[in-house]
């Protein structure tokens, strides 16, 4: 097999670290659920492009904060597989980015998304015939086994697991 270099070992490597958090990382998982929910029901607004434009760069920007605390957690895992009041505070710093991130969102998302006359369209889609509401109950019982799917990773420096290992099968 031919060596990769350059460009596309960069997107190799950067999709095999996409690939490993969305195998192991529950909360991955979560934020992409919710970028679905939010892309499908912005169709229901009038929306710019502009708007899109900020959907999608903070949908972006909270996952792209939990791939980060996912690396911090990995590497702090492998460096210090003990438990550390250092390792502890590294990671408790990277989470609070992402719930820093995430909170930010919410609040785009109520800026964007607070609209009664909306919600009212919405609601008399969902209620116009029986299908609708059923297809979106299926769409919400498989976006919870897809969250619940994650693998756990075994991981060390936490207060009560002692394991160090990452477990990528």
């Amino acid at each position: 097999m031919k060596k990769r270099t350059g460009v596309l070992k960069s997107f190799y490597c950067a999709g095999r670290g996409i690939a490993f958090c969305l195998r192991h990382e529950r909360h991955i998982r979560v934020h992409l659920v919710i970028t679905a929910y939010v892309m499908y029901f912005s169709t229901f607004y009038s929306f710019t492009k502009t708007d899109y434009a900020i959907l999608v760069l903070t949908c972006a920007s909270v996952i792209g904060m939990e791939i980060i605390n996912t690396a911090v957690e990995v590497v702090i895992d492998k460096v210090s597989p003990q438990y550390n009041v250092f390792a502890m505070i590294g990671k408790d710093i990277a989470a609070g980015a992402v719930l820093f991130s995430a909170v930010g969102a919410i609040a785009v998302g109520i800026f964007m998304f607070w609209d009664p006359e909306v919600f009212v369209k919405i609601f008399g889609y969902f209620t116009s015939d029986l299908i609708r509401p059923l297809i979106l109950l299926a769409a919400m019982v498989l976006s919870v086994l897809f969250i619940l799917h994650a693998r756990p990773r075994r991981t060390g420096n936490k207060r009560i697991n002692k394991g160090n290992d990452i477990n990528d099968d």
